[in-house]
């Protein structure tokens, strides 16, 4: 994959030094205030814990996180693509701008110490699919990957379902990856998740 930005140096350059890096995944759907309001919720914890909230960049819940993050006193990062014409969302203290969106996920992976995936669509859900992939196959070093909510809460539980997919495994990545209903318990996760890594 051509084009991809020199991840360790950004993570040296941007933010606080030494700190976490959760990437929140979620809707653009500007309708969805819920998953805006709890995004925004997420990203104040997030920043309260010193991490550096980095998203995708643009509306919903990518800018609640954001949002949540700068009224908390945090760090900001959106990771856009300009094949799109809508601009960042306002919160943002880095903006890291990709050629495709290949790069642009990429980026999030790459970045993400940790990740939290809220209510979205088939962008979401391609976001969550090759978190678990990258650390399932060990491309990533074992990361926590949260699942916020009951939207993706049965998603572990499909993929592990013996009846009907015998053979199918979570694989490495089962203990990566957890549902929880608050954002308080995502949290939770990230922070046990994070002492397995230290």
């Amino acid at each position: 994959m051509t084009g991809l930005p020199d991840f360790e140096q950004i993570r040296k350059t941007v933010g606080p030094p030494g700190a976490r890096w959760v990437c929140v995944f979620g809707t653009s759907d500007i309708a969805d205030k819920a998953s805006t309001d709890q995004a925004e919720q997420l990203g104040k914890l997030l920043a309260a814990r010193g991490w550096v909230v980095v998203t995708g960049g643009y509306t919903a819940v990518m800018e609640g996180a954001n949002r949540g993050a700068k009224a908390a006193g945090g760090y900001s990062v959106g990771v856009t693509c300009r094949l799109f014409s809508r601009e960042p969302n306002a919160w943002l203290d880095k903006t890291i701008w990709t050629d495709t969106l290949l790069v642009r996920l990429e980026t999030l992976l790459r970045l993400g110490d940790g990740y939290v995936a809220c209510k979205g669509g088939t962008g979401t859900l391609a976001e969550i699919a090759l978190a678990w992939e990258y650390i399932n196959k060990k491309i990533v070093p074992h990361r926590p990957l949260v699942l916020l909510g009951d939207f993706w809460r049965t998603l572990p539980e499909i993929v592990s379902d013996q009846a009907a997919a015998p053979g199918v495994s979570l694989g490495r990545a089962r203990d990566s990856i957890r549902a929880v209903g608050t954002v308080e318990q995502a949290i939770k996760k990230l922070a046990e998740g994070f002492e397995r890594l230290d």
